[in-house]
């Protein structure tokens, strides 16, 4: 039972914490794929941001953070 209830804190907390967020696909980072891939993020009530330590010039290393992960 103690497990049950721990699983639906977990899953509560992860509903609190924003929506999901996703990475991008494959492909390289021009200015227009990243324009659309902002606009998509946007209308996703989201924020795209490049993943820490990664390339900026590879589009799958940047994420749409949405949510309350969009902070982070």
């Amino acid at each position: 039972m103690r497990l049950l209830v721990a699983l639906y804190a977990l899953m509560l907390a992860a509903c609190a914490s924003g929506g999901p967020s996703y990475d991008l696909d494959p492909g390289v980072a021009t200015y227009d794929a990243l324009k659309a891939a902002t606009d998509k993020c946007h209308a996703d009530r989201g924020q795209l941001v490049l993943k820490s330590g990664y390339d900026q010039h590879e589009l799958s290393n940047y994420t749409c953070k949405i949510g309350g992960a969009a902070g982070r």
